[in-house]
């Protein structure tokens, strides 16, 4: 689908986006993208962040991916994912504002760095249905904020990935409620050099469940 270049606000700045909207009747809601982390190189155009993007268009899903502060052409400057995490709000809010159909589920999806800032912020909103954590990285971030929430997760780690390693991984995910599910991608380290089209599956079948 096509994607139109779009700036909206977020504490006094304005950030740089890229809007898809699906006008069928059959749309299914909407998709937050957020990229990995601003200071090693993370922007909207990250290919895990458009190989996603093309997952959750594949499925009928209306998206927004955009550049967190002090990246490409958003304002401000990084804020150590504080600042960012009033981004994704200000995301959210957005893609809402632009849905014809303001009760069709919005969904967040984080890589990484976006998973950290996304996540917190989209399980307390009540209009986000389901979440999707791409290697979220357990062994630099507390991520026992996802303990207790009872709406749709996807989690997609590398087997290989040295920030969320399996054994870990395998603990955390477990303590987790239900419904949630867990994509182990053979071979793949934390920057999906050669698996980023591995994501597709597992994806689309998130993208293609009931919320």
């Amino acid at each position: 689908m096509k994607e139109e270049k779009v700036f909206f606000p977020t504490g006094g700045i304005q950030l740089e986006g890229l809007l898809s909207m699906n006008e069928a009747l059959s749309v299914k809601g909407g998709v937050v993208l957020c990229h990995p982390h601003p200071q090693h190189g993370g922007n909207m155009h990250n290919r895990v962040i458009t190989t996603a993007l093309g997952a959750a268009q594949q499925e009928g899903f209306s998206t927004l991916r955009f550049n967190f502060r002090g990246v490409g052409d958003s304002g401000g400057s990084y804020s150590d994912g504080i600042g960012e995490m009033d981004d994704v709000a200000s995301a959210i809010e957005f893609l809402h504002s632009k849905q014809k159909n303001p009760d069709l589920p919005l969904l967040l999806l984080g890589y990484s760095f976006g998973a950290c800032t996304g996540l917190p912020v989209a399980i307390k909103d009540k209009r986000v249905k389901g979440v999707v954590a791409i290697s979220p990285p357990l062994e630099m971030f507390d991520f026992n904020f996802l303990k207790g929430y009872k709406k749709s997760k996807l989690i997609v780690v590398g087997d290989k990935d040295e920030w969320c390693p399996v054994l870990r991984l395998e603990d955390w995910y477990q303590q987790l409620d239900e419904p949630k599910s867990l994509a182990l991608i053979q071979g793949a380290d934390h920057l999906y050099s050669y698996q980023a089209n591995l994501l597709v599956q597992p994806l689309r079948e998130f993208f293609n469940s009931d919320f």
